[in-house]
């Protein structure tokens, strides 16, 4: 595999160029930055942070992370002073916010984050998460060589290869740290492909060997599938954003990488993007009804929009199979104008005739009797059916899939504070083939919905 292994390497590696590029424009920066931090009488160290700093990024990566040191006793109310001397740099700015403000800024084609932190001595002396990363950047780079190099950019390319890169919570998957300390932990990309086959959920990397029964770390880290203890923090489990299907997906790509290695694992084709004609003929061919439920962006970061929708989506789908109905699929999307959440639902209405099985005559049946006996809307029952049961035939106060949606939106619960706001103002569902007017970012969603398939098998 090694022919492989250099071949891929080949591709990923950055070249002089962008090695020239990004130094200039870092050092350019953290000298202006320190300068104007400096006049202003703001006592701070400015470091660069990421895989920048350790040289573990790939080639078209176009990312840079300023970190600024403050001392501990800087007040949290001036960390927008910061942000403000940060402001004085080129580029297109934007201002964001996660624990404190930070600012993002788009020049010479980089995406620069500049972000303030404390200069603590002891990660057991954080003020923010943010904290930890000096310490993270120095743990790793003390243990790297050019050798550890090139296998971790051969694992973080595999894992952007079968769609399990990042820790947003949009992806759900493994960090460029997480990436770091894995290949810490089996010294090569191969030798932790041939561990991690065989992973369970539950599976513990603890480097430092802070945690000598594994099992005690399960109870303090409950149902996560994959444990790593942060060898600079170890009550933090570096890999709390991994979900459990990005865990399985990326098990199952190491069983069938090692089956059959290719180039496909790092670099699959694209998905298929479906036009709208091929589009309708697919929905009409599953004989499903697809729903949309489309609002406002609401404007806030990611990490907290997507838990959001999420929430949102399980909330509509249990009360969809509360009322009878049964969701094949679901999916979250979010563009800058609006998001959606699409339900695939079999059957989009219901027959008028609904069946309610109580308990045996031989358990307590008053309540059940009481419920429906001489009640408006019972038309059969009560009586015994061949399991035993006591059944009323009812008439089904909700037939309709879409209705059942509607109501649910308008009462607003569980549906998450900023996206249950943004459905209170305004929302739209769409159904069918009436989904293919929402434009091309959301029906390149939609091919990828109807197509899915694991990348390395497309």
């Amino acid at each position: 595999m090694m022919e492989l292994y250099k071949r891929i390497l080949e591709k990923i590696e950055p070249t002089q160029e962008e090695r020239k590029r990004a130094t200039d424009l870092s050092n350019s920066l953290l000298s202006s930055l320190s300068e104007e931090l400096l006049r202003r009488g703001i006592e701070a160290e400015v470091r660069v942070e990421g895989s920048f700093a350790k040289d573990t990024w790939l080639r078209g990566e176009n990312d840079l992370d300023l970190f600024v040191l403050l001392p501990p006793s800087f007040p949290d109310e001036k960390l927008r002073e910061v942000v403000e001397v940060a402001k004085t740099l080129g580029g297109r700015k934007r201002e964001r916010y996660a624990e404190h403000p930070y600012l993002e800024i788009q020049t010479r084609g980089y995406r620069v984050e500049v972000v303030p932190c404390f200069k603590v001595e002891d990660p057991s002396q954080l003020r923010s998460s943010v904290d930890r990363t000096p310490f993270h950047t120095e743990y790793v780079k003390r243990r790297l060589n050019e050798d550890l190099k090139r296998e971790i950019r051969l694992l973080k390319r595999f894992m952007m290869g079968i769609g399990c890169y990042g820790a947003e919570l949009r992806v759900g998957g493994f960090s460029g740290y997480l990436c770091e300390l894995l290949i810490l932990h089996a010294q090569s990309f191969e030798g932790l492909i041939r561990e991690a086959r065989g992973w369970k959920p539950g599976q513990v990397v603890d480097l430092e060997g802070f945690y000598p029964d594994p099992s005690k770390l399960r109870l303090f880290f409950p149902e996560q599938p994959l444990i790593v203890v942060d060898p600079v923090d170890r009550s933090r489990n570096v890999a709390a954003a991994v979900s459990f299907q990005k865990f399985s997906t990326f098990v199952l790509a190491c069983r069938d990488f090692l089956r059959k290695p290719s180039e496909r694992f790092f670099f699959p084709r694209p998905p298929r993007v479906l036009g709208k004609g091929e589009l309708r003929k697919l929905m009409e061919r599953r004989g499903t009804e697809i729903f949309c439920v489309t609002f406002r962006t609401p404007r806030v970061v990611e990490d907290v929009l997507f838990p959001q929708l999420r929430k949102a989506e399980r909330a509509l789908t249990f009360t969809l199979g509360e009322r009878g109905f049964q969701v094949l699929g679901s999916e979250v999307w979010s563009g800058k104008r609006f998001s959606a959440i699409l339900l695939e639902v079999f059957p989009p209405s219901l027959p008028a005739l609904e069946v309610r099985r109580g308990p045996p005559p031989s358990a307590p049946e008053e309540d059940f009797l009481r419920k429906y006996l001489g009640r408006k809307g019972t038309w059969a029952g009560p009586y015994v059916d061949m399991e035993g049961r006591l059944v009323f035939e009812v008439e089904r106060k909700k037939r309709e899939a879409k209705k059942v949606l509607e109501e649910t939106v308008k009462r607003g619960e569980g549906l998450g504070k900023h996206v249950g706001e943004a459905l209170s103002k305004s929302f739209r569902i769409y159904r069918g083939r009436e989904t293919l007017g929402l434009g091309e970012d959301f029906l390149s969603f939609l091919s990828e919905y109807l197509t899915k398939c694991l990348p390395w098998y497309r």
